[in-house]
């Protein structure tokens, strides 16, 4: 299970209206395993003046112009400004800018999941307007299911309560548990009439709307599956040996920590990164691939880097080495495929 550490004094020091309550509740949905895809709205006016975006840049239709497995071309079929106006139910739009964001999956999307197996379709997971993030529990029906357009909300979910000053061993092994429920079948693939795993679970603190400003506390849990690291964390050795970062043997404290972080799954989120942005999938380009392979590791296992006191440095000449022959075996094994590696 891949779970975010909580540190009560750090959230703490962010202000009032930020500050975490010794005691919280989380509310759980089922993590859609796709390509993240947000709708901005800039004119409350026009709900038909919108602008789709990946993670990383806009999208425009045409696989020539990087359209992120097709999602834009999707969406062009979708009256967005019918989706918008389900916000705010009868009342008139207001806003100055606003966003609805979910993942486009499905088909061609992603593998390995339930979900991978159903024809392609839109999850609507979060909305902010105005920089103001909303309770999804009070907009379950910003969907349009005869468009394949879903809400998150109508499918199952779970709550949990986390007190961050005592031990929090039983709500781990509760989120554990309920996250291997979702290993096993996912809930939404079933209930779209598939079959099939799920990734994991979003976990996102239920506060008073108040509270509701400009950022939401969550965390996900994923199936082992479907980690960025090779395996879950380990605890680290009590007392390191010294200078052993620079040895060549394979037990030392770096090659612990890439042997652990690197795993399948964040090499091949880097080649979807390539795939996003429309960088050609070539040897020439190995160094781009390395540096985003690099870059999320070291943003998401700091914690982990800390714990086994690794130089950042060491580790990145480890990584590079690791993600350039993982991706030169790749680039291999899609000729032997017979596939393109030119976008």
């Amino acid at each position: 299970m891949e779970t975010l550490k909580l540190r009560s004094q750090e959230l703490k020091t962010r202000g009032p209206k930020l500050a975490v309550p010794a005691k919280a509740e989380f509310r759980g949905t089922v993590k859609i395993h796709g390509t993240n895809a947000t709708l901005v709205f800039r004119d409350c006016d026009n709900l038909a003046d919108v602008t789709i975006q990946s993670r990383n840049k806009v999208l425009v239709v045409g696989l020539a112009n990087g359209d992120n497995h097709g999602t834009a071309e999707f969406l062009a079929g979708v009256p967005l400004e019918r989706l918008a106006q389900l916000v705010f139910g009868e009342k008139k739009a207001k806003f100055k800018t606003m966003v609805i964001a979910g993942e486009f999956a499905g088909k061609g999307v992603m593998k390995g999941v339930g979900i991978s197996q159903l024809e392609r379709f839109f999850m609507v997971f979060n909305i902010c307007i105005d920089d103001l993030w909303q309770d999804m529990g009070r907009h379950p029906g910003v969907a349009l299911p005869q468009y394949r357009v879903f809400n998150i909300m109508q499918y199952k979910t779970f709550r949990v309560t986390i007190n961050l000053y005592t031990d929090t061993t039983a709500v781990e092994h509760q989120m554990m548990t309920y996250t291997q429920d979702i290993g096993h079948e996912c809930p939404v693939a079933k209930a779209l009439g598939g079959s099939g795993p799920g990734e994991g679970i979003v976990w996102t603190m239920l506060v008073p709307i108040r509270h509701h400003n400009r950022r939401i506390l969550g965390f996900k849990t994923k199936d082992e599956r479907f980690l960025g690291t090779a395996y879950a964390p380990r605890i680290p050795p009590q007392t390191p040996v010294a200078n052993t970062m620079i040895a060549e043997e394979s037990n030392t404290p770096v090659d612990d920590f890439v042997n652990y972080a690197v795993g399948e799954r964040r090499l091949e989120q880097g080649v979807e990164y390539m795939m996003e942005m429309g960088i050609p999938l070539k040897m020439e380009n190995v160094n781009r691939f390395n540096r985003w392979v690099i870059n999320d590791t070291l943003k998401e296992e700091s914690e982990q880097m800390k714990d086994l006191k690794v130089h950042p440095t060491f580790i990145c000449v480890k990584i590079g080495n690791l993600a350039g022959v993982w991706f030169d075996k790749y680039l291999k094994s899609l000729q032997a495929g017979g596939k393109q590696s030119q976008m």
